[in-house]
């Protein structure tokens, strides 16, 4: 599969053929920007979401696979959180998140935006509420699903480090804008799954949970999370050295007492 790379900058902003162009005039800030902070500014408040208009968050991973052939978003990151009619289960698999560095792929990685779980999370969230505990769901849909053939024949993500960030935030005029560089709030290294079931409602999936509590600090502002995916070691695949990830999303929800 990378007979054909292009390596495409983790800065620029990309449109699809006929996409309907984001414009926004960048906020200056007055502080030195984090490359996590450059990174999130697009996305911050949801203000796009990775399927909008043939919009790409192209600052929301290391690197992407481009192959002759094939579109060039054909291995982008709109490919995660890509279910098939909204179903967690079932994961849109004729394409999938795919590096697009030589070799296996250690070291890059991919963003998304951390969803609240219910209303009820996502209005404290908002309104400055948390008092208990935050737990982060992250499901990973590891390789290249399409078939059993095409997941064998690719790597997936064996080791995981995964780093949530929080990211104080309020609102301009016609913009969210940061109050300071988003901070990590929990960072863990997971192994995933790299078990086949035939004819299964889910092919290959890992689930995992974070809990921690939120700095007092983000308490008190309105508040988002961001988790990100870095690949530490791979299931090597049996011809190509591309690693995969065919659907990934995270949610939020507060541990409440019981």
């Amino acid at each position: 599969m990378k007979k054909s790379i292009i390596l495409l900058s983790v800065l620029a902003l990309g449109f699809a053929a006929n996409a309907q162009v984001y414009e926004r005039t960048p906020r200056e800030y007055d502080f030195e920007l984090s490359d996590i902070a450059r990174r999130i500014t697009p996305v911050l408040s949801f203000n796009r979401d990775m399927h909008a208009d043939g919009w790409g968050w192209k600052e929301g991973r290391s690197s992407a696979l481009t192959e002759k052939g094939k579109s060039a978003d054909f291995y982008e990151i709109t490919k995660l959180s890509d279910f098939v009619g909204d179903d967690p289960c079932e994961p849109n698999t004729e394409s999938a998140w795919v590096e697009g560095v030589a070799g296996d792929g250690i070291g890059e990685w991919v963003i998304v935006p951390v969803k609240p779980r219910n209303d009820d999370v996502g209005m404290r969230l908002a309104n400055r509420k948390i008092r208990y505990p935050l737990i982060v769901h992250l499901s990973v849909f590891n390789g290249y699903q399409k078939s059993v053939d095409l997941y064998q024949k690719n790597n997936r993500v064996k080791e995981a480090k995964i780093s949530i960030y929080a990211a104080a935030m309020s609102f301009g005029q016609d913009d969210a804008f940061l109050l300071w560089n988003p901070e990590v709030v929990c960072e863990e290294t997971i192994t995933l799954n790299d078990d086949i079931v035939v004819n299964p409602i889910c092919f290959n999936s890992t689930e995992a949970d974070f809990t921690f509590e939120l700095p007092e600090k983000y308490r008190n502002e309105m508040c988002e999370l961001y988790l990100r995916l870095e690949i530490r070691s791979v299931y090597k695949g049996t011809k190509y050295s591309d690693t995969c990830i065919c659907d990934m999303s995270a949610t939020v929800e507060e541990e409440l007492p019981r």
